[in-house]
């Protein structure tokens, strides 16, 4: 079977999801290949395996409208000219319509004729599944395989002791840490978790918020939230690989307090780093608590509220869990020959 994917491993620094993906087919004698514009006019794949279409057409690129709708009209061409010869094209739905693009109704448009041109799907979970046909009621027509988002074990070191990592980031050692860690973005509610956390202010606990805001305007809202609070650390900017481990070996909770979340690669970062999360009951998070556990990820309705904070801090401290997060389901040799499977259903060769 020959297959190429927009993106295979190209945007491996900035999510390596595909790369996972994709690298570990090799184990199974498929070497799949990085699309561009002259491979895929003039090479014969059997699959064509899209992800964030939308994102990568519209998103990643300073362009007029002109230019958008050149980009738009030119890869609904290509996936023409691949399916004419007998391309099955294979579309993953990671997430809900995407945030922050301009054309709006060019977005609407691209996205429905993208939708026809869809030979097959893969959702990461069942409520990815339910959403993706809500949205795009022809996908009920498609073959379609749910496949996880695996964990990020193979991603990042780990092998800083809490004590290194704390003394790295000066925490004293007799306090417990909470960590938000990800790009901070309005939805992400970042403002909310320091003012509960301010509002609570618990003995021997820190908060420690990690990552690169999206605007200039959330940062100097979280700025100007942290103002002259010792017991709140900021580590605002873009994380190095190599540094990742010492933000989350330094935690005893990674809190995510999204607003609306579908999948959450954050909390599975969390969880390869043997860190408990609480997370809204949104999205995923329930089909994931199921799988990994109660003693790992804990949920909430709503919105965060200090007593909801608060009842955490007391579940991190008395409940037992294992030394490490039963993620096996979601090792990504099996989730690469899943994919495999997938392909073949909508080959119609299963």
């Amino acid at each position: 079977m020959k297959i190429i994917a927009w993106p295979a491993y190209r945007n491996k620094h900035e999510n390596p999801y595909t790369y996972l993906l994709y690298w570990h087919m090799r184990q199974y004698g498929i070497l799949v290949e990085e699309a561009s514009g002259s491979n895929l006019l003039h090479q014969y794949y059997d699959i064509f395996h899209v992800h964030w279409p939308i994102e990568f057409t519209l998103k990643y690129h300073n362009h007029n409208l002109f230019t958008a709708l050149v980009r738009s009209i030119s890869l609904l061409g290509l996936i023409d000219w691949m399916r004419a010869r007998g391309t099955r094209v294979v579309w993953t739905f990671h997430d809900e319509q995407p945030r922050d693009i301009p054309y709006r109704k060019l977005v609407a448009w691209l996205e429905s004729r993208f939708m026809y041109r869809v030979d097959g799907y893969i959702s990461l979970s069942q409520i990815g599944k339910a959403r993706a046909e809500e949205l795009f009621p022809i996908l009920k027509e498609r073959p379609n395989a749910i496949v996880p988002h695996g964990h990020y074990r193979e991603v990042y070191s780990n092998e800083v002791s809490l004590e290194f990592a704390r003394s790295q980031l000066e925490i004293p050692q007799d306090h417990r840490l909470i960590v938000f860690f990800g790009q901070i973005r309005p939805y992400k509610n970042v403002p909310l978790l320091i003012r509960i956390f301010r509002e609570l202010s618990p003995d021997k606990w820190m908060l420690a918020i990690v990552g690169r805001p999206s605007t200039p305007e959330i940062q100097r809202e979280v700025l100007e939230l942290c103002e002259n609070d010792p017991k709140i650390k900021l580590f605002l900017g873009l994380i190095p690989d190599k540094k990742v481990q010492i933000y989350l070996n330094a935690s005893d909770l990674i809190v995510l307090p999204f607003q609306e979340i579908l999948n959450s690669g954050s909390t599975l970062l969390a969880l390869s780093f043997n860190r408990p999360v609480l997370v809204p009951r949104k999205g995923v998070m329930a089909e994931l608590q199921a799988q990994v556990g109660k003693d790992w990820i804990r949920t909430y309705p709503g919105e965060l509220t200090t007593e909801v904070l608060w009842e955490t801090l007391a579940w991190v401290v008395h409940t037992p869990r294992s030394p490490q997060a039963p993620l096996d389901e979601l090792d990504w040799s099996r989730l690469s020959w899943k994919t495999l499977e997938a392909y073949k259903l909508v080959c119609g060769l299963q």
